[in-house]
């Protein structure tokens, strides 16, 4: 997986380090897929849910959201 400048950027900005952001590529709770072809990976991580987006390997953005509901899949 390839990590932009922009995304090494807000993993200091959003306080997520890479090696929670590697952990859900390569063992994910779940991943799904969005919109325009973008492929999500679900890591729940201390009670929070970290969402990591992705595009032909290439990681778009990532974020924790306390609203596993909203986007867990259960799949």
């Amino acid at each position: 997986w390839v990590l932009t400048d922009h995304l090494k950027e807000q993993l200091g900005e959003r306080e997520s380090p890479k090696e929670c952001v590697f952990e859900a590529l390569k063992t994910p709770s779940e991943n799904i897929w969005g919109d325009k072809g973008r492929e999500i990976y679900h890591k729940i991580i201390q009670g929070k849910l970290l969402r990591v987006v992705v595009k032909r390997n290439v990681v778009i953005t990532v974020y924790h959201t306390s609203k596993i509901d909203k986007y867990w899949k259960g799949k």
